[in-house]
């Protein structure tokens, strides 16, 4: 637990400048590989936090774990998921099907610019017109259904989205779900990642 509390603190220090100072305090549960009993303990006797980082794939999710992580989705939780390169670095799959989305291999983790999708108005989306991930794989979203379009590769694949899901919220990102991923000094990324932990807890995006 102090470690994933750590690594959290070091993000939220990364993402919250002066200006941001007043916004309300998410409480997230950002969970590894080595604290999934952390996440078990919280979804069967219950907590305060507003929002799970699932930094973990379901290679390492069991089924009766995955479906405990969408019932409390489903109930008003939050959840930031990634689509990794694989099963142990893909959370994706547990709010998609395996007919919603395809994937071009890479072959490596390659830093993409992804510019946010146009017409689109969601509050994930202030402040922010580019965004620079490191993705191993590209999605080809075969579903949009439900779900409202952020960000696109250049060509306009749309490789970002979020969800409402039952009374809670997702985001899915093409992203591997580990801090170094995230150069939150470039682009936009900085106020992307403020505007999704806020969103998933239901408060207001800064404007």
């Amino acid at each position: 637990m102090r470690k994933s509390l750590f690594i959290l603190s070091l993000l939220l220090l990364a993402l919250t400048p002066y200006q941001y100072s007043q916004l309300p305090k998410v409480k997230v549960l950002v969970v590894y590989r080595d604290n999934i009993n952390q996440l078990w303990d919280f979804l069967v006797k219950g907590g305060d936090y507003q929002v799970v980082d699932l930094r973990v794939g379901v290679a390492f999710l069991p089924a009766e774990l995955q479906d405990a992580i969408r019932k409390w989705v489903n109930t008003g939780g939050g959840a930031l998921a990634y689509m990794g390169a694989d099963d142990e670095t893909d959370s994706a799959s547990v709010f998609l099907k395996k007919e919603d989305v395809e994937y071009a291999q890479i072959g490596r983790w390659t830093p993409v610019v992804l510019e946010r999708v146009p017409m689109v108005n969601h509050p994930l989306l202030k402040g922010v017109s580019k965004v620079k991930l490191f993705i191993h794989r590209l999605p080809d979203i075969k579903n949009m259904q439900g779900k409202a379009p952020l960000l696109q590769t250049p060509d306009g694949k749309v490789v970002a989205v979020a969800m409402d899901y039952g009374r809670g919220r997702v985001v899915i990102l093409p992203t591997g779900p580990l801090l170094p991923y995230y150069p939150v000094d470039q682009y936009d990324n900085r106020r992307f990642f403020i505007n999704i932990y806020q969103w998933l807890a239901r408060n207001p995006v800064p404007d």
